[in-house]
């Protein structure tokens, strides 16, 4: 059985959820909040050698639903851990506050990143 993994960071008056699964060498990534948790964007990265010739880059494929605006943080976690880890990943995120502020959106993409560190250093 693969590695399962749940991480919490609380921002803006709410709990981020970060589930990792390990799928054989691959990933699933799910990102949600406590309160308005659901599927908003979704990414799935590739690792293939860099087009440079040096490391490895990935390719990205997304999915997003009407007026969502998650994908800046499933890509950025999906092309981390495809390419740290040369796999495919899957990452899922839904996040929504109401009423949310600019420095709100800053706050949790804040929180999103440093969730990927804890992600890439579990390894």
């Amino acid at each position: 059985m693969g590695m399962r993994r749940h991480y919490e960071k609380s921002v803006c008056g709410t709990m981020l959820h970060c589930e990792v699964i390990e799928m054989g060498r691959d990933y699933t990534v799910c990102l949600w909040d406590e309160v308005g948790g659901h599927v908003g964007s979704v990414c799935l990265s590739a690792a293939r050698p860099s087009l440079t010739g040096k490391g490895v880059s990935a390719t990205t494929s997304v999915l997003n639903c009407l007026g969502h605006k998650e994908e800046v943080v499933a890509r950025e976690i999906a092309e981390a851990v495809a390419t740290q880890k040369n796999c495919t990943v899957v990452c899922s995120c839904g996040i929504h506050l109401d009423g949310i502020s600019p420095e709100m959106i800053e706050e949790i993409l804040k929180a999103c990143r440093e969730l990927k560190e804890m992600i890439l250093a579990s390894s």
